[in-house]
């Protein structure tokens, strides 16, 4: 209880503090510049029957996500599309789970481009475009440029630069000698009303521990019973709610008188532990089977 006590003082003293703290400056505002408006990207281009279209969720992103880039190409049969090399960086953007696929689709060919790009680089960043490669069916080289993107990049941070941060400094003195006095005696007058609360609810609580545990079997049946009776759940037709009730009491009853741990036994092990108790023995009724 005294631990109890002394975790609750301290949980108590520090929203108080911070309560002080809230009330001396809340007259300070500060100015949060909105984001910038998000749209999905998705974005197409074409040259001699090829078509492409490259997609993103979102134009705008915070720093450290990973991005889902997705480019799919359509190619008539007979022409071999070339995708470029990709490293693991893209300009600003780091580049993880290259993936390319082909299938047949139609009359035609589907190209898939996929990868996640990230960058901790934040203000307007571009995703550089990269060229596809093919031959024409007259065997001539053509070329289409796609994947270009511009993302705005989000710090929760802000815009400020990470070299106008300072470093951490040691603990600061607190002086509450501007707070109001008010204020002072509201916080201090919620702490004791709450420490006081939390002393009452735990006096009560070890009383009636005690208490239930100085009751003896019948008397405690005999309360339970009147409880069960007052609550005249027969009269409402509420007989489940009853005959539970009443199950439990007769269960605990005699996990209390004769120490048999009955409310964790079915009906079948419950009436065996009964008949091979000394004091019960032959009162039990048989198993049924």
């Amino acid at each position: 209880m005294r631990l109890g006590a002394m975790v609750a003082l301290r949980s108590l003293l520090f929203v108080a503090v911070i309560a002080v703290l809230i009330a001396q400056h809340s007259d300070a505002q500060t100015s949060v510049a909105p984001p910038p408006a998000a749209r999905a990207i998705d974005e197409e281009a074409s040259a001699d029957g090829v078509r492409a279209r490259w997609t993103l969720p979102s134009n705008v992103v915070q720093v450290g996500d990973a991005i889902p880039f997705r480019l799919t190409v359509y190619t008539p049969e007979g022409i071999t599309l070339e995708f470029p090399e990709i490293g693991s960086t893209s300009g600003a953007f780091d580049i993880r789970g290259l993936d390319r696929q082909s299938r047949a689709s139609g009359s035609n060919r589907e190209w898939t481009l996929s990868f996640t790009a990230s960058t901790f680089d934040s203000g307007t960043q571009q995703l550089p475009p990269f060229q596809l490669s093919w031959k024409d069916a007259a065997g001539e080289a053509r070329t289409l440029e796609v994947g270009g993107c511009t993302l705005d990049v989000v710090s929760i941070a802000g815009d400020a630069e990470p070299a106008a941060f300072k470093d951490i400094k040691g603990p600061l003195a607190m002086d509450l000698g501007g707070v109001p006095s008010w204020v002072t005696a509201v916080a201090v007058g919620a702490l004791v009303l709450l420490l006081m609360t939390l002393v009452i609810w735990l006096i009560r609580k070890r009383r009636a521990a005690a208490l239930e545990r100085a009751m003896t079997p019948d008397a405690w049946a005999l309360r339970e019973l009147a409880l069960l009776e007052k609550d005249d759940l027969v009269g409402k037709g509420d007989y489940h709610t009853y005959w539970v009730r009443l199950s439990g009491i007769i269960r605990q009853y005699v996990e209390r008188r004769f120490h048999i741990a009955a409310p964790e036994k079915t009906t079948q092990e419950f009436l065996a532990a009964a008949r091979e108790h000394p004091e019960v023995g032959a009162e039990a009724p048989p198993c049924a089977d």
